[in-house]
């Protein structure tokens, strides 16, 4: 079965994926978008959703991947907005900041620095006393001595924001074809592509943002992108409905409130793993450090837990753009890691308007995939 030719076929059904297939279709391009979601359920199902640049200050570029990661985070109230009124579907985005808290005077010390360097980046950060953080959060614990509070900080329902998306990419561009791509071929200057339901399409050009998949030797000439699983495993519970208002983060645990009192614990990280079993031990690991931040939550009770694949790479930032190592018109958007929903509204802008040849409103350099020369992707042991 085959179906006529599309400007642009976009590889993966996650949050960056859509989204960039969202910003194309706006453009009046003619897109397709692969998802693999039935087989290999994206990453954006299992994230917390936490829009948290104030939390991610290590990776790559770290100027760079903040500014990126800014730009983001302003444009989440309006993409938010946008995604809504075009679906009528709530996403439960919230910017009521978020909060880091210390037990100790070393955790202490880790939040005082990270407030200076963000202070000096003009960012709305404030140390306070553990007494301040439960004057904000009262069900935080008294062992809570220290705590650093992030205001332009947000967060959204992941799995509500990836249902929102779809529906818009299905009203926008119309071709969401549920499907695993098993090869890309160049005939006649364009993509051939054969999916794993049968059907083939053509497309003049292709966007990879098949997490950490990375649909690896499936397209012709292009070397394995530097991308690789890191697991993660988290839970829900069920909470009082507002019994706390932000996202907590604390040492080994975070805490995040979404609506009708679902509250996210989480997340494990187990690096060059991809398997998807859930280890018992790790949740109930979880729930105590949860309980050591919120003790009330030792009674809150447990309605899901799960497991996914975050999509990192060798220094944890994402890999942005035209891909010089392989044949033309062959785009990433692969490796955001712990940050695909963050960085969604802003990779989706940036790479859907250098596949369209529009005057870069961002700078890639950065991010680009030939930074890592022809570097695998790393072995854990």
């Amino acid at each position: 079965m085959s179906l006529d030719g599309f400007d642009i076929a976009v590889i993966g059904g996650g949050i960056i994926g859509l989204s960039i297939a969202r910003a194309l279709a706006e453009k009046h391009a003619r897109v397709a978008i692969v998802d693999a979601s039935g087989e290999t359920p994206p990453a954006t199902n299992a994230a917390a959703g936490m829009l948290a640049p104030s939390f991610e200050n290590g990776a790559g570029n770290p100027e760079a991947l903040y500014q990126l990661s800014i730009r983001s985070l302003k444009t989440w109230p309006s993409f938010a907005a946008a995604l809504e009124e075009e679906t009528g579907l709530d996403i439960d985005y919230r910017a009521d900041g978020i909060l880091g808290v210390a037990f100790t005077e070393a955790q202490a010390a880790v939040l005082a620095d990270s407030c200076a360097v963000l202070q000096q980046r003009g960012a709305a950060v404030a140390l306070m006393t553990g007494e301040d953080a439960r004057m904000m959060e009262p069900f935080l614990s008294e062992r809570v001595s220290a705590a650093f509070y992030a205001e332009d900080d947000a967060q959204v329902d992941a799995r509500k924001a990836l249902v929102a998306l779809r529906a818009s990419v299905q009203k926008k561009a119309g071709h969401l074809l549920a499907a695993r791509l098993v090869s890309a071929q160049v005939k006649n200057g364009r993509y051939a592509l054969t999916l794993s339901d049968g059907r083939a399409i053509e497309a003049l050009k292709l966007v990879i943002a098949s997490g950490a998949a990375a649909t690896a030797g499936v397209i012709e000439d292009l070397p394995p992108p530097p991308v690789y699983p890191v697991k993660g495993e988290a839970l829900a519970v069920r909470s009082p409905e507002a019994a706390f208002r932000r996202v907590i983060r604390g040492p080994g645990a975070y805490l995040c409130p979404k609506a009708e009192g679902r509250v996210i614990i989480g997340a494990t990280e187990i690096p060059n793993c991809d398997d998807k079993e859930i280890d018992d031990a790790a949740i109930i690991a979880l729930r105590e450090k949860a309980h050591a931040l919120v003790p009330v939550a030792q009674s809150w009770p447990e309605t899901e837990r799960w497991s996914g694949l975050r999509p990192a790479t060798p220094d944890k930032a994402p890999i942005l753009g035209r891909d010089l190592r392989g044949p033309d018109g062959v785009y990433l958007a692969l490796g955001s890691y712990r940050n695909g929903v963050l960085l969604a509204p802003a990779s989706a802008e940036a790479v859907a308007g250098e596949v369209l040849g529009e005057t870069p409103v961002i700078d890639l350099k950065p991010f680009r995939p030939d930074r890592f020369g022809n570097k695998q992707a790393p072995h854990h042991g």
